[in-house]
C-alpha cells in the first residue's frame, strides 16, 4: 500500500519537472516553388531557438553533380535548453540558379559537438523541376463576337415576346 503511494508521488514530482521540447528543424523546402529557367533558388528550414542553419562564417559547401545537388550547411546546435537563445524562425539560404531540368536537393548540416567532434546529419531531401521559361501571360478574348452578341439578343427578345403572347 504504501508502495502505490511512493509511485504516486514520483509520478506527480517527474511531471511537474518536465520541460517543453524546443529542439526541432523542419523539412527544409525550396522557393520559388515552380521555378524558371533564371531564378534563385533558395532553400528554407524552419527551426528553434536551439539551432542555427548557416551562421554566417563558413559558407555553405553546395556541390552539383549532373541533377544531384548537395547542400552542406555549417550550424550550431544547442542542447542544453538554458543556453537556447536564438529565436524560433525560418532559415532562408540562396543556393544558386539552375537550368530548366529535373533536380534532387539533398540538405544536410554538419555542428560541431562537445569535445570536438563534428556531427553531420541530413534534414531532408527536396526534388525539383526547373521549368524551361517563363509563362506568357493569359490572352483575353471575347466570348462572343458583335454578331453573336445581336444573336442572343434577338433570341431573348424573340422569347420574351412568345411569353407575353401565352399569357395574354
Amino acid at each position: 500500500m504504501h508502495i502505490q503511494y511512493i509511485r504516486g508521488f514520483l509520478i506527480i514530482g517527474l511531471a511537474l519537472c518536465a520541460q517543453d521540447a524546443s529542439a526541432f528543424i523542419s523539412a527544409p523546402y525550396i522557393a520559388p516553388a515552380n521555378p524558371v529557367d533564371g531564378d534563385t533558388i533558395s532553400v528554407n528550414v524552419y527551426r528553434d531557438e536551439c539551432d542555427v542553419l548557416d551562421i554566417g562564417i563558413v559558407p555553405p559547401a553546395i556541390e552539383r553533380h549532373g541533377s544531384h545537388i548537395k547542400a552542406l550547411f555549417t550550424g550550431i546546435h544547442e542542447g542544453d535548453p538554458e543556453w537556447c537563445i536564438y529565436g524560433t524562425g525560418t532559415e532562408t539560404v540562396s543556393i544558386g540558379s539552375f537550368p530548366s531540368g529535373s533536380y534532387t536537393l539533398d540538405v544536410e548540416r554538419r555542428y560541431m559537438w562537445i569535445g570536438g567532434e563534428w556531427i553531420q546529419e541530413t534534414l531532408g531531401i527536396v526534388p525539383f523541376a526547373v521549368s524551361g521559361g517563363r509563362l506568357q501571360p493569359p490572352l483575353e478574348a471575347p466570348t462572343l463576337s458583335v454578331t453573336g452578341f445581336a444573336t442572343l439578343c434577338l433570341f431573348l427578345l424573340a422569347a420574351a415576346l412568345l411569353r407575353m403572347r401565352r399569357e395574354i
